[in-house]
């Protein structure tokens, strides 16, 4: 017989989500407009996405605690391009390390108020600072596991290593998007893409693309 519990523990979980999700779109459209995230109350953040101040500390210790959940959504969508490239590393394709390639940097693009701010935040806040630490951390992790397949097939550099390369290589995609993206028009995206695949491809793989 199933648990009288687990739908509404399934609704809480969906409501949940969707505040989340709420809160990232409210977020990001305040900070579009100008406005840093140090300076975002918590009253104006929940009127933004159409909750209570209550319903906000139901969910969330502090404004600190709402980017550390935010970042996760963001990371998600930045390690859902990625596996553009990933989820097809046996083929030895530039076209797939382009394509997650332009996708991380769309993805920089969309969420770039927020990631900003976590950026910021984790200078001073310990904990975002841990949490960005480790979201990126396993993103590298996983990047990790694909260098170390190519170099079982043969076709990434073998002299390597797979944990140090993949951090580096997270690292200074990171940080490169974080510096050149804002107050560049969309129409350097393409140039940054096509950039960092050529670095990618040269540091990695024993093919000319």
């Amino acid at each position: 017989m199933p648990s009288v519990t687990r739908k509404p523990q399934a609704r809480r979980q969906q409501r949940r989500e969707q505040v989340e999700r709420d809160l990232l779109e409210a977020t990001e459209r305040l900070m579009a407009g100008g406005t840093s995230y140090t300076e975002l109350s918590v009253d104006r953040l929940a009127t933004e996405a159409g909750i209570s101040r209550a319903s906000f500390y139901i969910y969330f210790e502090d404004k600190g605690h709402l980017l550390r959940r935010l970042a996760g959504q963001v990371f998600d969508d930045l390690a859902a391009a990625a596996e553009r490239w990933w989820s097809v590393s046996r083929r030895r394709d530039p076209t797939d390390v382009l394509a997650c390639m332009t996708g991380l940097v769309a993805s920089y693009r969309r969420h770039q108020p927020l990631l900003v701010a976590l950026n910021e935040m984790a200078g001073y806040d310990p904990q975002v600072g841990a949490t960005y630490r480790d979201i990126l951390d396993g993103i590298a992790a996983r990047l990790g596991a694909v260098i170390q397949e190519g170099q079982a097939d043969g076709f990434i550099r073998s002299e390597l290593s797979a944990a140090t390369a993949a951090s580096a290589l997270t690292w200074m995609t990171e940080r490169t998007c974080q510096q050149n993206l804002p107050g560049r028009p969309e129409s350097y995206d393409a140039e940054l893409a096509s950039t960092l695949t050529q670095l990618v491809w040269g540091s990695l793989y024993l093919e000319a693309p």
